[in-house]
């Protein structure tokens, strides 16, 4: 069942992805942790009403609930215009992601009635474009149950390559755990500002 939940998942990122092996990524991480692309708009997100792309990379114990990386991961949304990044803007966004996500995986599973996200975020201290939020959704994939996510955006723009960019990085684990260290080290391969 795991893996048919897990194929389902990579199924839907891979459908709609432009990505081949070739192709440089976007995000460095120092673990080996597996990565994908998607075009906007996303599918089970079309709300989003973005054009970019967005990298998702997910940590070796993402999919283990037993692990200390259980639902660590990753994502970059690459865009061609500003998103106009604020709190209401990311929660508005963040809610609709996981809740066309967690409704397209519920129902590959036979589940039905799936409880909407509920994000909040707020500003990181005086960092501007640095938001902190925590995400209450339901886990479709594996425990198919309410799981609480911490979660880091930050948000800029690439002059290099004319971009912009919003950072978000997931982990049940509070900032305080060592997972953190891992997150907050992501960077971008592409020279921004």
């Amino acid at each position: 069942m795991k893996s048919t939940i897990l194929f389902l998942f990579l199924y839907v990122f891979i459908a709609q992805s432009a990505f081949t092996q070739e192709e440089e990524l976007l995000l460095k991480i120092d673990e080996p942790w597996r990565s994908e692309q998607l075009t906007f708009p996303i599918a089970f997100a079309p709300s989003l009403d973005y054009k970019g792309i967005e990298e998702v990379r997910f940590a070796k114990g993402w999919g283990t609930p037993d692990s200390e990386e259980f639902w660590t991961y990753t994502f970059l949304w690459y865009l061609d215009e500003d998103p106009s990044v604020t709190a209401t803007r990311l929660e508005k966004d963040i809610e609709a992601y996981f809740n066309g996500l967690m409704a397209l995986v519920g129902k590959g599973n036979g589940l039905t009635d799936i409880p909407n996200a509920n994000v909040v975020f707020v500003p990181e201290n005086s960092n501007e474009g640095s938001y902190i939020g925590k995400a209450k959704i339901f886990d479709a994939f594996f425990t198919k149950d309410i799981q609480t996510l911490h979660i880091k955006a930050v948000s800029g723009f690439c002059e290099e390559t004319n971009k912009y960019t919003v950072l978000f990085t997931f982990s049940p684990k509070t900032f305080d755990h060592s997972i953190w260290k891992t997150l907050n080290g992501i960077t971008l391969t592409v020279a921004c500002e």
